[in-house]
C-alpha cells in the first residue's frame, strides 16, 4: 500500500500541514489556496480530485469513489462562500475524510461498500427532497404573485 501512504501524505499536505498560530487548529494548502478569490476553491478541488483518480486506478469501487466525490464537491462549493467557506474549509478536511474512506475500504471492503451505498442513497434522497421543496416553494410563490397581480 505504498500508494495509500503517498495519498495520505498528500492529504496531510492539503488539509493539515500548518498549525494556525495561537490555536490548536490545523490547515493545509487547500485552505490557503482557497483564500484566493475566484480560483482558489476550484484549484483546491482539482488537487483533491487527484486522490479520487488514484483511488480509481487502485480499483476502489464506484460507490466509494462517489462518496469521495461528494466530499470534494461539498468542500469546493461551500468553501467558495466568502468567510464562512474559509472556516468550513479548515474544519471539513475533505482529503483526510477521503483517505479515511480508502483506509476503511482496505480494512473491510464489504462493510465500507455497504456504508458508502447507504450514504450515497441518503445524499441522493436529500437532494431530491431539497429540489422538490424548492420547486414547491417556487410554484407557491408564482401562484401568490399571479393572485396578487390579478
Amino acid at each position: 500500500m505504498d500508494k495509500l501512504k503517498q495519498l495520505e501524505q498528500l492529504a496531510r499536505l492539503l488539509d493539515n500541514s500548518f498549525r494556525i498560530p495561537g490555536t490548536s487548529f490545523q490547515m493545509g494548502l487547500d485552505s490557503l489556496i482557497g483564500l484566493i478569490p475566484g480560483i482558489g476553491d476550484t484549484t483546491g478541488g482539482i488537487l483533491s480530485t487527484y486522490i479520487i483518480w488514484q483511488a480509481a486506478r487502485m480499483g476502489v469501487p464506484r460507490v466509494v469513489l462517489m462518496r469521495m466525490g461528494v466530499n470534494v464537491i461539498l468542500d469546493a462549493l461551500l468553501g467558495a462562500i466568502p468567510f464562512f467557506g474559509d472556516i468550513f474549509d479548515i474544519a471539513f478536511k475533505a482529503n483526510r475524510k477521503n483517505i479515511q474512506l480508502l483506509s476503511n475500504y482496505y480494512q473491510s471492503p464489504q462493510a465500507a461498500v455497504q456504508r458508502d451505498t447507504v450514504s450515497i442513497a441518503l445524499i441522493a434522497a436529500s437532494l431530491i427532497a431539497v429540489v422538490g421543496l424548492v420547486a414547491w416553494l417556487t410554484i407557491k410563490l408564482l401562484a401568490w404573485l399571479i393572485h396578487a397581480i390579478g
